[in-house]
């Protein structure tokens, strides 16, 4: 496409001859704003001596350093562009080839969202982890939660560390470990008893509801994860009849995720 473009760009010898619609302009790093002028203002970025994006990035952006959890599991330190700077400038050179429309503007009809918060106090075990959780963020002594003394590297990642235990806790106990006991005043519990209630109420009509955790993962086999633990609850509490309760991982082919 890079190379269409230039073509065109080349016989007519400006900044002309494609447009770009897009729903999301920059959807998930700050770099792909570079790419939309390298593709759409060759000639504007030679003429700022922009020739690269090491040039362009060394004008409009930043890197933080962060800590953060790798696929094994351990703490690692990665650089990102997070930050624009020099922003006014940065806009009215993004305006000069760009057109904004809203859904209103072009009359897109959209469901409106119907958000119900629940406030779920949290059990007595999360309210002494949460006190742990507090004497570690101050002290950094890692068998506090129950696991051995942080390296060096983890160390700078403290809170990291603190918070990733602390969105576990928060949704379950047992994210943490297993063997904490099932309470009947924790999430699971509020959910499945809200699910069974749907399923009741629209049982006439043969609804179906999509259920997803933002944290967690369905594991087939004897492993503990919060999926199967709903699904126990809505069979045994609520007398759902568990071939109707159905993840997605099963699902092999579009067929069986048609049914």
């Amino acid at each position: 496409m890079l190379f269409a473009i230039r073509t065109i760009q080349e016989r007519t010898g400006k900044d002309l001859g494609a447009t770009f619609l897009s729903g999301t302009t920059i959807s998930n790093s700050l770099t792909e704003l570079y790419l939309l002028f390298k593709y759409l203002r060759p000639k504007e970025l030679e003429r700022q001596d922009i020739r690269c994006f090491d040039a362009w990035a060394a004008i409009f952006a930043k890197k933080t350093t962060d800590f953060e959890f790798n696929v094994t599991n351990n703490v690692v330190q990665k650089e990102r562009f997070r930050y624009f700077i020099k922003v006014p400038e940065l806009a009215a050179f993004y305006n000069e080839i760009t057109d904004y429309r809203t859904a209103e503007d072009v009359g897109v009809d959209r469901p409106h969202k119907n958000e119900v918060l629940h406030h779920i106090p949290p059990t007595p075990e999360q309210e002494d982890f949460i006190e742990k959780l507090m004497q570690f963020a101050k002290t950094g002594d890692a068998t506090l939660l129950g696991r051995a003394a942080l390296s060096e590297t983890e160390e700078k990642a403290k809170m990291l560390i603190a918070t990733d235990y602390a969105r576990k806790m928060a949704l379950d106990m047992r994210m943490i470990d297993p063997a904490y006991e099932d309470h009947p005043d924790n999430k699971a519990s509020h959910c499945a008893k809200t699910i069974a209630e749907y399923y009741r109420r629209y049982d006439a009509q043969k609804g179906t509801q999509f259920v997803f955790s933002d944290l967690g993962t369905y594991q087939p086999g004897d492993g503990w994860n919060i999926y199967s633990e709903i699904k126990r609850k809505l069979m045994e509490d609520y007398g759902i009849p568990g071939h109707e309760v159905r993840f997605i991982q099963e699902c092999k082919t579009d067929k069986h995720a048609r049914r």
